[in-house]
């Protein structure tokens, strides 16, 4: 009979079969015309910061590979919240991407009961970059190392200033869990971006500051505010004298910041792979390289999947950091 079950099944599945075969059969069309105007990367960081000159190096790059201005978009605040909510509603068409990070994916949604997005509003493309931090001091503390700032702060409970970029921020989650980890008790001063905060570091009007750090190395060099700790594994090439934290007997506060790319959910898969093409190139060419490496970042491109087990890896870490010092809100 013509209206059986199974043949209203065997209907069913052609018509789903078709309707597959139309989309991929769109997406891909749509990615051999894409794209065919500038594109948006937005970014949820101040200018200035530790993530804003690396981004627009790879941007430059993706410009260069895709024929048309790859352009970066400063949306700062509320721990990325506004921007990930911005780009949650951008049409899925590839002209708007987003460097999501570390908070963005890993731990927001682990700290705030409310979220203006939800990490399924985006897919995956590629991670960009590790940042590992560093703790730098003002110059006029009177300490050589991490065990006499620790001695220091202790001896003033309240009286040690350290900058942060926002509650809950991963620089602001590190400072929780070093007070922890010592026992030192800090107080935070709120800046909308380490840029300026590190200027009042430099000023000696806070006395300490974690902090990306390809923005350390320049005032470390120059004696203008001291590294003395690292969150790497390992010692970094760019500034060898600087122990790690865990070489210090804190290996807990071995931690690195990353950047990825995505877009909005619902971007045809063949666009998606297009940009994680471009973005892969452009982090292996060896100039671009080369100049991230000498600013202590980690060069860290992949797959949709191996970005996945990133998000995953870094949740499950700073999860446990979050709820060790309670950090929660509404």
């Amino acid at each position: 009979m013509l209206n059986s079950p199974t043949c209203t099944r065997r209907l069913l599945t052609r018509a789903l079969t078709c309707a597959a075969l139309a989309l991929a059969s769109f997406s891909t069309a749509y990615a051999q015309s894409w794209p065919t105007r500038s594109i948006t990367v937005v970014l949820p960081y101040a200018a200035g910061g530790p993530t804003d000159g690396p981004m627009r190096l790879i941007a430059q790059k993706m410009s260069e590979d895709l024929g048309q201005s790859v352009v970066v978009e400063i949306v700062a605040g509320a721990n990325t919240m506004i921007a990930a909510e911005k780009v949650s509603k951008a049409a899925p068409d590839g002209y708007t991407l987003f460097a999501a990070s570390t908070t963005t994916l890993s731990t927001n949604h682990q700290m705030y009961k409310t979220l203006r997005y939800k990490p399924q509003d985006f897919v995956l493309i590629s991670n960009m970059l590790k940042l590992p931090y560093s703790l730098s001091i003002t110059p006029g503390l009177p300490v050589a190392n991490l065990q006499e700032f620790v001695a220091y702060a202790k001896a003033r409970p309240g009286q040690v200033f350290s900058g942060t970029t926002g509650a809950g921020s991963t620089a602001d989650l590190l400072t929780e869990m070093l007070n922890s980890a010592t026992g030192i008790k800090t107080v935070g001063v709120a800046y909308k971006g380490s840029a300026p905060a590190l200027v009042d570091v430099i000023g000696g009007r806070v006395q300490y500051l974690i902090m990306g750090i390809n923005s350390a190395i320049v005032p470390h060099r120059a004696g203008q505010a001291r590294a003395i700790a690292v969150t790497s594994e390992q010692r970094l090439a760019t500034m060898a004298e600087v122990p790690t934290f865990a070489e210090l007997g804190y290996p807990g506060m071995t931690s690195s910041f990353w950047l990825g790319l995505v877009a909005p959910a619902g971007t045809p898969k063949a666009v998606v792979d297009r940009v994680g093409t471009s973005v892969n190139k452009a982090l292996r060419s060896k100039d671009l390289s080369d100049r991230l490496t000498a600013d202590g970042l980690i060069v860290d491109p992949g797959t949709p999947e191996q970005f996945a087990a990133v998000i995953k890896y870094d949740a499950d870490i700073w999860g446990k950091a979050i709820k060790a010092v309670g950090i929660q809100f509404d």
